[in-house]
């Protein structure tokens, strides 16, 4: 479809141009026998050079971009046959000779020369500007396709660093107290190991794929904040707070993990009394919001506004490892349609804390395939 817009428009320009010529001529060279005749005349021979030029083109270069020498002698050739043919047939749509190609007469050759011409410029024009504007889209999507490789490989070595920061932590410190409670509590080892084989194998099919639904991102979810509960002890208290119907919506797998994570380690660890948790997925405003709130440590006021500052900058050094990731896969799955924000204290009431809010497009597997 592409192809043939472009020969319409080819040969638009074509007629355009002897057009014009054909009443220029007629105006200043009377031999030519008015406008009727010279437009006659000059349409035959444009478009007989348009239709040798372009049949050379597709014939020895297969629609290519061809080399200029040959573009050249291509033209010189089929502009000396256009001449000769075209000059033919319009002498039999005129009902008249073709005399003039062989002797001399004034303006008529001069009619034609200048028809040929500048049908043929036209034509030439139009296919090298066609094929630079494909060239260019051609190198812009190339360009665009390096960007989004580019950009995929550093997702993906950003999440596998913090894959490689986050699980040995993690499972260092569960084996350590699993050994412990075996001895003492082989009831609550048996439930720890549970839950560990739980978080691995969802963790496992999770770094297998490029989404996951939230559902199964909140069944990760439980069982590492179980396994943090059962190491912590009354210390952590956690809620998961999923809204009916947004299960199917998918997201990037550990998008919300790591923030749980810091939340539980630099935030509620640190303090004797340990504290709460509670992550909430809402649909707002046609987006699916996603808080994850503690009762921690919380963060210092200036590092927070210079945080939210540096996002809305697009600045990946804001808030440690984790939260970089996180935004920077959030960029790049869903570039300016997504956003991260921190508010610390957690609540008006000031009493420590922080939460994290994720906003992103809500979207589903339905939603995703459909027409």
């Amino acid at each position: 479809m592409a192809g043939v817009r472009s020969l319409v428009v080819a040969v638009a320009c074509t007629l355009a141009i002897c057009t014009l010529i054909a009443a220029v001529l007629a105006a200043l060279v009377p031999d030519v026998g008015g406008f009727g005749a010279a437009l006659v005349n000059s349409v035959c021979i444009g478009l007989t050079a348009h239709l040798l030029i372009h049949s050379g083109w597709r014939l020895f270069w297969h629609g290519d971009e061809p080399p200029a020498l040959g573009m050249a002698l291509l033209c010189i050739v089929s502009v000396l046959v256009a001449i000769w043919v075209g000059g033919h047939v319009a002498a039999v749509l005129l009902d008249d000779s073709a005399d003039w190609l062989s002797g001399d007469a004034g303006g008529v050759r001069i009619a034609s020369l200048l028809a040929t011409i500048g049908g043929t410029a036209s034509m030439t024009g139009v296919m090298w500007l066609r094929q630079y504007l494909a060239a260019l889209r051609l190198q812009a999507q190339l360009e665009q396709a390096r960007a989004d490789a580019a950009s995929r490989l550093v997702d993906e070595a950003r999440l596998r660093m913090l894959r490689a920061q986050l699980e040995p932590h993690m499972l260092f410190n569960t084996l350590a107290t699993l050994r412990a409670l075996i001895e003492v509590d082989p009831g609550r080892a048996q439930d720890m190991l549970d839950h560990l084989v739980a978080f691995l194998r969802t963790t496992l099919n999770a770094s297998r794929a490029d989404e996951i639904n939230l559902e199964t991102e909140f069944s990760l979810l439980d069982n590492y904040l179980s396994l943090m509960s059962i190491r912590m002890g009354p210390r952590l208290n956690y809620r998961l707070d999923l809204a009916a119907g947004l299960g199917p919506c998918l997201v990037p797998p550990m998008l919300i993990q790591p923030i749980v994570e810091n939340a539980v380690r630099h935030g509620l660890e640190p303090r004797r009394a340990g504290g709460s948790i509670e992550v909430r997925a809402r649909e707002e405003d046609g987006q699916l919001c996603i808080g994850i709130c503690d009762t921690g440590e919380g963060f210092a006021p200036g590092v927070i506004n210079q945080a939210n500052a540096a996002a809305r900058e697009h600045d990946p050094a804001a808030t440690g490892f984790g939260l970089d990731a996180v935004r920077a896969r959030l960029r790049s799955a869903y570039g300016d349609l997504a956003s991260l924000e921190i508010r610390s204290p957690s609540s008006p009431a000031g009493d420590g804390g922080a939460c994290v809010t994720l906003r992103l497009p809500l979207r589903t597997a339905l939603s995703e395939t459909a027409p």
